[in-house]
């Protein structure tokens, strides 16, 4: 074993040490709350930025895979958001079109014909 990956080991082990109370603190807090709550959203989006950087400058598996995990929950939580804001705003959308539609015809209806 050499210098470099003795000192890699440490920082992963290290790393794993900082990363027990995160953990406990989603298993006990965050994951009473909804799934799509914004704060449990922001917090495993932080989970997932530390462990991918952990992934990259330590070369930990472990942490690779937990990033990649918690993301593919979260892409399809996020997924499922931004369905509902599409369907809302399509609706928001048809409704206006439809009041712009009855103001024109009561507009006419108000005009009466041309003298």
């Amino acid at each position: 074993m050499t210098l470099g990956s003795l000192s890699l080991a440490l920082l992963r082990a290290n790393y794993r040490l900082v990363r027990l109370p995160l953990q406990l603190f989603e298993d006990v807090a965050v994951s009473r709350l909804d799934e799509q709550e914004p704060v449990r959203l922001a917090y495993e989006q932080i989970l997932i930025d530390c462990d991918r950087a952990a992934a990259f400058l330590l070369n930990d598996e472990d942490a690779a895979r937990r990033a990649a995990d918690l993301k593919r929950r979260t892409a399809s939580v996020r997924l499922l958001i931004a369905c509902e804001h599409h369907r809302v705003q399509r609706q928001g959308v048809i409704l206006l079109d439809e009041q712009r539609e009855r103001f024109h015809q009561r507009r006419q209806q108000d005009a009466g014909p041309p003298t």
